[in-house]
This record gives structure tokens, sequence and C-alpha cells, in this order.
């Protein structure tokens, strides 16, 4: 066992725990009547912020160790597939870092731009980009999951669905699937695929 694979279930487990939590912060941020702009200076949407970074970050030791491990299995559509995710996870820990950081400073002297009625183009095609880079690509990890058989079929279906999901630039529903399918995924048995008797 290399250091990859040791550090596998790990960071699966933490990665997907802090999308989990963030995710229904989020949710929850979302139920207020107050423009974004005055909830990004708010204390809760901090916490949101830093959760879904550390998540985002944690993702990418997940996603190298869970290809290290399973290469043989995930074969070429799964490099593609975590080629694409990992692109995606970079992006998107990007974007976490904004909102963590920067969104703050935006919210108290430009709230327009989060709020979305002066929003540059240049911004919202980074959004776009971003969420459709990691919500294809954690899509395909999902289906690379579930051809490779070797962990339950719940989690790669969540971890599907959460990419899905995640394609919506303007929500965190789909970390929070993902996160949840992590969860299980960490703790989801492996199992060889059946290759039938053996013939002498």
């Amino acid at each position: 066992m290399n250091r990859f694979e040791g550090l596998g279930k790990p960071s699966t487990l933490a990665a997907g725990s802090l999308f989990l939590i963030g995710g229904i912060l989020d949710q929850i941020l979302r139920l207020t009547p107050d423009p974004i702009g005055e909830l990004v200076q708010t204390p809760f949407y901090a916490a949101r912020s830093l959760l879904l970074l550390a998540g985002a970050l944690l993702l990418m030791l997940s996603l190298v160790s869970l290809y290290v491990r399973r290469a043989k299995q995930i074969r070429q559509f799964g490099f593609s597939a975590a080629v694409v995710a990992g692109t995606g996870t970079i992006l998107i820990s990007g974007l976490f870092w904004a909102q963590a950081f920067l969104y703050p400073t935006l919210g108290r002297v430009a709230p327009g731009i989060l709020d979305g009625g002066d929003r540059p183009g240049s911004f919202a095609f980074g959004l776009l980009l971003t969420s459709s880079v990691f919500g294809v690509g954690w899509s395909l990890v999902g289906i690379a999951i579930l051809r490779a058989r070797v962990y339950r079929v719940v989690p790669a279906v969540l971890i599907l669905l959460g990419g899905v999901v995640s394609l919506l630039p303007v929500s965190t529903l789909g970390q929070a699937v993902l996160g949840l399918g992590l969860v299980l995924l960490a703790f989801s048995p492996t199992s060889r695929k059946h290759e039938g008797p053996q013939r002498h």
C-alpha cells in the first residue's frame, strides 16, 4: 500500500463530511430573505465558505488516492473522468477561496455584483465554467465507479447525482449530495467484479 492509498478513506470521509455540512449551511442561508451582499458579511457565511474550501482541498487528495487505488478497474474512462473532475475541483477551490476571503469585501463595496444586478459577463462566465467542469467531472467519476463495480451502488449514484446537481452555478446543493456520496463511499466495502468460474 502506497501513501495515497493509505490517505484514501480518511481524505474521502473528511472531504465528504465538510461538503455535506457546508452545503447544509448554505441551504439554511438561502432561506433568509437578506440579499447576498449582506449574507456574505456574516460569520455564518464565513464558516460555510471555509468548510467548503477545506472540503474542496481534501477532495483533490481523495480523487488522487481513489484513482491510484482503482486505476486498473476504472481504466481509461476513469482516468479521463479523474482529469476532468480534478480540473473542476481546482476551479471550485478557487471559487470557495473567493467566497471566503473576497466576497465579504465585495458585499461592502459592490453588493450589486453578488446580488446579480450588476454582474460582469466575465464573472458570470467564470461561475458557469466552474460549475460545468466540476459537475461534469464528478458525474463522470460516479459513472466510472459504477462501471468498475468495486464499490456499492448507492455511493456511486449519489456521487453521480451530486455532479449533475452541481451543474447549477448558484447552489451548493450538489456539493452536499456529493458529500453524502463520499461519506458513504468511505465506509463502503469493496467487492471484486465477478469473473465467473475458472476453467482448467
